[in-house]
């Protein structure tokens, strides 16, 4: 993160958290210019309601306060990424795009024709949360055109695994998780852990996924489907295989990102009986590319917000 970037964030939210207003009363000014992009106090205070109507939770001063850091962080990232995907000719999916938005409407138990009303009658901005998700979809196609080409994947080494594994036939255990991927510093570190800890308690995992994670797999829940034991980490294993069905693991620690797991489902599964060898072997490649992706997803983005002009007004 650029120093300016720090300082514009120090300074605007001391000024945010010790002035006594409602963002209602607010003109719609700037507040930052990001690259070609800008930000308006209009636009942050539509990104917390946001956040806090579908997470389903009070929109009130102390709700207000918890997320404002953290809105104020991803329109942030939400105006470099778009700034980057205008340099490119790419399609929207708008499959997954209606994809998404039925999911919103059936968390919040609503029919999908009905979500546009909704947001009109919490007085929230529908195009403004739309363009949100295209944007993240749109980064993604991006980031996969980018980068595909550069991934390499050990196949023979693949191969050489799923063989040793059939003459043993040994059981491979799945698992059906969620994630929940939170960015951190040094000094914020506890904070987050027990924020996030207590919003899972207090309006559970897939709502605090939506209000605070900041990896792609947000726009679905956290949900990242099936792994196996044998695609997954040592370290990691050690850490989800006791985990039971609806468990959630403890913060797991990366350079700069924390990452809860919930277990979703697990199944057990004799490899040269049961299991479908050659879509076990897609799903591991499947997974290594996936990881791959998202760390040269969070690389672009940190070298784009490492050079792009983040001017305050």
């Amino acid at each position: 993160m650029n120093k300016i970037f720090k300082i514009f964030c120090i300074t605007f939210l001391i000024t945010l958290l010790n002035t006594p207003f409602s963002f209602s009363s607010i003109k719609n000014n700037i507040i930052a210019k990001v690259g070609n992009e800008i930000i308006t106090l209009i636009e942050l205070e539509n990104k917390i309601n946001t956040t806090l109507i579908l997470t389903k939770q009070k929109v009130n001063q102390e709700n207000i306060n918890k997320i404002k850091t953290l809105s104020l962080k991803k329109l942030i990232d939400l105006k470099i990424k778009k700034d980057e995907i205008e340099k490119y000719n790419l399609t929207i999916n708008e499959l997954a795009i209606n994809n998404h938005m039925k999911s919103i409407s059936q968390s919040l138990n609503i029919e999908p024709s009905d979500l546009k009303n909704f947001f009109k009658s919490s007085k929230i901005s529908y195009d403004q949360y739309k363009e949100e998700v295209e944007t993240e979809f749109l980064w993604q196609t991006l980031i996969a055109q980018i980068y595909t080409s550069k991934i390499n994947v050990n196949e023979n080494q693949i191969e050489k695994e799923i063989k040793e594994l059939s003459n043993k036939k040994e059981k491979i255990i799945e698992f059906k998780l969620a994630e929940l991927e939170v960015s951190y510093n040094n000094e914020t570190k506890n904070k987050i852990i027990e924020e996030v800890k207590k919003s899972i308690k207090d309006i559970g995992f897939s709502r605090t996924v939506l209000k605070y994670s900041i990896s792609s797999s947000a726009l679905n829940e956290g949900e990242i489907g099936w792994v196996n034991s044998k695609s997954i980490s040592s370290n990691l294993i050690n850490i989800i295989e006791n985990l039971k069905i609806g468990d959630i693991s403890d913060g797991i620690v990366g350079a700069d990102t924390l990452v809860f797991y919930k277990m979703l489902d697990k199944k057990s599964n004799e490899i040269s009986k049961n299991i479908d060898v050659k879509l076990m072997r897609q799903n591991i490649i499947n997974k290594k590319k996936n990881e791959l992706l998202n760390l040269y997803s969070n690389s672009h983005l940190s070298k784009k917000k490492n050079n792009i002009l983040i001017k305050v007004q």
